[in-house]
Parts: structure tokens; sequence; C-alpha cells
């Protein structure tokens, strides 16, 4: 009796999934569509097609038959994403153009909140990114910016800025092809300049100094190529820029 109910059951799954997954004359998916696993039973996806293409909603699982994604197909070209981690909290969510990442992106973790926003163009990265801090995210009803960069082609091109949880500024500089170039400083948390530090394609060059909280110096070192140079190392250094006639800062 066992064997012929579990031969029913199956029967009956079988038929609902048969039943529903249509396709014409000329093989293409019509209709309401529900894919399954290879166990026959526990759901891949859920959707409808027209003429082989997917309109309106999709639902994507997981094995455990949670929402894995939502995909909302606006038209041929384009689709809004939903995609949730296992315990049901949002993952991310944005928009698709011809298979590819594009316009605002937003990241959340397992808590619900937001994690990062940022702006894609033919699946890169392209125009302003947002890092924000987690705990105590909202002040004065805005979100709290922990970093702040601008991409191009996915990589780290223009103006950085990092501020602490009090909003005060952190960190200020600015890449160029994804390298570190020119002015970087670095801010205690009252906005007093800690430190300023030259790049030149992502190395950094001549003197770093370090400010205390009232502006006085506490130290000074000199870097070239990305290298801190001292002692007889940095001495031979100075002499040979005096022999070219140039100063160590060029």
């Amino acid at each position: 009796m066992k064997f012929v109910l579990s031969g029913v059951f199956w029967l009956v799954i079988s038929a609902g999934v048969f039943g529903q997954n249509k396709t014409d004359a000329a093989g293409k998916k019509q209709g309401a569509w529900t894919k399954y696993s290879s166990d026959g039973i526990t759901p891949l996806y859920t959707g409808t097609f027209k003429d082989d293409l997917p309109i309106g909603e999709f639902r994507y699982f997981y094995p455990n038959g949670k929402v894995k994604s939502i995909v909302r197909n606006e038209t041929r070209e384009r689709a809004y994403v939903w995609f949730y981690f296992e315990n049901e909290q949002l993952l991310s969510e944005g928009q698709y153009i011809n298979m590819q990442k594009d316009s605002l992106w937003k990241t959340y973790n397992e808590q619900g909140f937001l994690v990062s926003a940022e702006y894609y163009k033919n699946n890169r990265l392209n125009g302003e990114k947002r890092i924000y801090y987690l705990q105590n995210q909202w002040e004065r009803g805005e979100l709290k910016i922990a970093q702040l960069d601008t991409y191009k082609d996915s990589l780290l091109h223009g103006p950085h800025t990092a501020y602490f949880s009090s909003g005060t500024l952190k960190e200020h500089g600015r890449y160029e092809n994804g390298l570190k170039t020119g002015g970087w400083e670095s801010y205690h948390p009252e906005g007093q300049v800690a430190s300023r530090l030259k790049f030149r394609k992502g190395k950094a060059y001549g003197y770093c100094i370090a400010f205390d909280e009232n502006g006085a110096e506490l130290y000074r070192s000199y870097w070239l190529d990305g290298k801190s140079l001292k002692g007889e190392e940095l001495k031979k250094y100075f002499r040979q820029c005096e022999i070219n006639g140039v100063t160590p800062e060029e």
C-alpha cells in the first residue's frame, strides 16, 4: 500500500509539472512554468513565458524552498531584481539592462541594515559608491556615511572621502585609474589634520607629516616610490638630489 501511495503521489506531482509547463509547436515556452530540481519536488523557479521570453514576475528558490530572488521583467531588456538571504532578509536590489547590472544597486546585511549603495553601467561600477555605518545608522533623519568613492569602469577614479561615525571628516584624497594620486590627508575625530602624504601612481612620495590634536608636528618620514627611506639610505638619496639639482619633493 505504501508503494502504491508513493506512486500516486509521484504521478500527481508529475501531472502538475507537465500539465503546467507547455511549449507550442515551435518548441517555445508558453504560459506559467515551474522548474523543479532533480528530485521532482523542490522548485527552482516559477514564472511565466510568452514566446520563450520571460514576462512579469519570476521567483527563484533556495533548496529549503525559501525565496532566493524575485525578478520583475519590465521589458525585454529591463528587469528589476531583489536577492534575499535564507533568513528572508533582503540582500540586494537593483536593475539589469540586457542582463547587465545598471544604475543604482543597494546591498544590505542579514539584520536589514543598508550596507552600500553604488551605481553600475554595463555590469561595471560607474559613478558614486556609498558605504554606510551599521551602528546607529540613522542620525537626524539621514543615513550615516562611512565612505564615499567614485568609480569608472570598476576602478576607483575621483575623490575619496571617509567619515567618523560622528560625521566629521576622517580621510580625504583622490584616485586615478584605481591608484592613489596627489595629496591625501587624515584627520583627528575633532577635525584637526592628523597626517599629510602625497601619492604618484599609487606610491607614496615626499614627506609624510603627522600632527597632534593641537596642530604640533609629531614626526615626519620621507617616502620614495612607496618605500620609507631612513638613515644612510635617506642621506644618500638627498645627496643625489643635490647633485642633480632637484628638491626631494619633486
